[in-house]
């Protein structure tokens, strides 16, 4: 036989590598399972192919494709098996489709939409050169785990390949996503690393420790009747019957429920203590072992998949958590990063009404959830001088309705319409409140910006804040403490805070002008709006302060006003000390040295005396008055030495205008704030900010 029609056969030999190491060309040490497929968690999927018969026909492309489809399926599954901690775990088939990603319209347009959803999705139906908008999926089990999967998401590309073989016919069952592996124990390596909880004890242990039914009972009820700082997250009525089941078999309930519960436990002790509420002997824990079980159980309910409450308690921590801590530290920060990214896992930026899915009931109170989400991440990062940390171009998520909690109930279908701005609900300052939250946090990107921000969006955003703090209901604009008798002290509190947050704004927006460029007339009306609002600020202080003195309208509920921001107040302060400091320098116009001018400085003076000394009879009770104090009796004593013909302050200032002898060492850093009050015009506010916010630490880590 010649060679030309000789016939070559290959060996038939049989592979010695099981089949995912061959794919994945890896070693393979022969077992069953193999080493490799064991340390990836995938034994299931290891095996060995048996000797191939290659006389056999050639097999049809059909087949072969749905070969490969299988092949790559169970790839893409076993990735989601091996590592489930930033991956969703298990899944439904719920697809849904929702609206193109658009920008987020403003807290205030929102708040004011008719109470009817208005868009609806109209489905295309061109021909196969029409592109139509990719869609996004929630996928939910069982036991309460949510997941929002994008359609640029791998887990979507998935769904892709097993709708190609369905369409071919060539599956003879479809995919079980709830077969996939996936073992729960594997699925989370422990993620209480962010909470440095190196041991948990277990979950007896953990119910164990909580007080007696009677006292949870008192301490819920306490919670749920307050509407002072509670955030309107947890349906009474709903966590009632959640409670009740709980007693009945305290070791059978989710543990992120249990973490819910220590949540509110925790936030109502710290209340409770700073409205000087004495509370029986060894009844009730530290506020600190509560906050400890909050976290325990947020680890052991493996928070990071995703689950049910899982969101809820991480909120009412971080609010605990604030209450009891007497300085600011990073670690709000980093927690507030945790939130916001489960959130996003869980769809939560995106509206429940372009998900299927979700029930009218859930829907609404999402919305709740991300709107306390969307503020405090807002007020955080501008705490730690960082940006926001929630692009809002991604999310669409409404502003909750104006509901009370009788208006909803689990088993309902559609909302009812939003009660009038002018009715007082458990979420109507927070939804109020999100409007000029959203234009502060427009505000903090154009100062934060890298390049020069431009004057006229400086004036845009001024005259937009203003626009909006006009539109809120008269109930919830400034108003003195004396016109309010009627009014409930929670009412009045939450007046100030809005008032308060309105202000900051705006000081925030024009105060890099108080020392630029002051030769330029241009920038006179942004000099001009920061320290008028920074009197205004002054003026709510003393207002306040008086309320709260022995026989004022607050005196019975001055534990509320406690609780508003110190560095508020001490940074209007600054800013009044830092203009009328450069003003009086400066000496370069006509007009700032007629009677305006010292009218204005006169103000300034009086209300910096007057700031001083409030802090000062408060520095015996409060680290943070007493430094407030230092810091604000170094201010007066700068301007004072850097104009030696201050006459006319004395003719305006009511009683002795020296502030009280406050020796400068023992402010952390008077020499810096010396530096900066002297005007120079770089002044570099972000630092001043971390200062007034971060009094009682270290300034030069302020700096890093």
């Amino acid at each position: 036989m010649d060679a030309g029609s000789r016939k070559t056969e290959k060996r038939n030999r049989p592979p010695v590598s099981c089949e995912p190491c061959r794919t994945r060309k890896l070693k393979c040490n022969r077992r069953l399972p193999c080493d490799a497929c064991t340390r990836r968690s995938r034994s299931s999927l290891c095996n060995y192919a048996t000797n191939a018969n290659r006389n056999k026909p050639e097999p049809s492309k059909g087949r072969d494709l749905k070969d490969r489809l299988s092949t790559l399926e169970n790839l893409v599954s076993s990735f989601l098996s091996a590592d489930a901690v930033i991956q969703p775990g298990l899944l439904t088939e719920s697809e849904v489709t929702t609206a193109d990603s658009g920008f987020v319209a403003s807290s205030a347009e929102q708040y004011n939409r008719p109470t009817e959803q208005s868009s609806t999705l109209s489905s295309s139906s061109g021909g196969e050169d029409t592109l139509t908008p990719e869609t996004p999926h929630i996928q939910q089990t069982g036991n309460g785990q949510v997941n929002y999967i994008d359609p640029s998401h791998w887990l979507s590309i998935l769904d892709d390949i097993k709708e190609v073989r369905e369409h071919l016919s060539i599956s003879n069952q479809p995919i079980s996503r709830n077969g996939i592996g996936f073992d729960v124990d594997l699925a989370v390596s422990d993620a209480g690393f962010l909470f440095s909880s190196d041991q948990n004890p277990s979950f007896d242990e953990i119910t164990r420790s909580l007080p007696s039914q009677p006292i949870c009972d008192m301490l819920l009820s306490w919670y749920f009747n307050s509407r002072f700082m509670v955030l309107g997250i947890i349906h009474p009525t709903k966590f009632q019957d959640e409670y009740a089941t709980f007693w009945e078999s305290p070791l059978t309930a989710p543990p992120l429920w249990v973490a819910l519960l220590f949540s509110v436990l925790s936030v109502t002790v710290s209340l409770r203590r700073i409205s000087s509420i004495t509370e029986p002997d060894g009844s009730i824990p530290p506020i600190t072992i509560l906050q400890q079980r909050t976290v325990q159980c947020l680890v052991l309910g493996r928070y990071a998949t995703a689950n049910a409450y899982a969101l809820e308690a991480f909120l009412l921590h971080l609010q605990s958590c604030y209450f009891s801590n007497d300085s600011v530290s990073v670690d709000p920060w980093f927690e507030m990063g945790t939130i916001i990214r489960l959130a996003f896992r869980m769809g939560y930026h995106r509206d429940p009404s372009s998900l299927a899915g979700i029930t009218a009931f859930d829907g609404e109170m999402r919305r709740r959830v991300w709107l306390n989400i969307f503020q405090l991440d807002a007020l955080i990062s501008f705490q730690m001088g960082f940006p926001s940390m929630i692009p809002t171009e991604f999310c669409d998520t409404e502003v909750p309705r104006n509901l009370e909690y009788s208006d909803l109930f689990v088993d309902m279908t559609v909302l009812p319409p939003s009660r009038p701005p002018s009715e007082n609900t458990p979420v109507r300052y927070t939804i109020v409140k999100s409007g000029v939250m959203g234009v502060f946090k427009k505000i903090v990107a154009h100062t934060q910006s890298l390049s020069v921000p431009a004057y006229d969006k400086t004036i845009a955003l001024d005259t937009e804040m203003n626009q909006l703090y006009s539109t809120i209901p008269e109930s919830l604009k400034r108003r003195d403490v004396n016109r309010s008798f009627i009014d409930h002290s929670c009412l009045i509190w939450e007046r100030c805070t809005i008032e308060v947050l309105y202000l900051k704004g705006l000081i925030v927006l024009h105060r890099r002008y108080i020392s630029y460029e002051l030769q330029n007339p241009r920038h006179e009306p942004s000099r001009r709006a920061c320290v008028e609002a920074a009197l205004d600020m002054l003026y709510r202080q003393a207002d306040l302060h008086k309320a709260c003195e022995p026989g004022g309208r607050l005196y019975e509920d001055r534990w509320m006003i406690v609780s508003l921001p110190v560095h508020d107040f001490l940074l209007a302060a600054m800013v009044v000390c830092l203009d009328l400091s450069v003003r009086m320098r400066s000496r370069m116009a006509a007009s700032r040295e007629g009677r305006d001018y010292q009218q204005l400085a006169g103000r300034e003076y009086q209300a910096l005396q007057t700031s001083q000394r409030i802090w000062a009879v408060n520095s015996a009770a409060s680290p943070e008055a007493h430094i407030a104090a230092l810091a604000l009796d170094l201010m007066l004593k700068k301007v004072a030495a850097n104009d030696v013909g201050l006459f006319f302050v004395n003719d305006v200032s009511s009683g002795n205008t020296d502030p009280d002898p406050i020796v400068d060492s023992e402010l952390p850093y008077a020499d810096i704030m010396s530096q900066m009050i002297d005007g120079s015009e770089s002044i570099d506010w972000g630092l001043l900010d971390r200062y007034l916010q971060n009094m009682d630490t270290d300034p030069d880590a302020a700096v890093q």
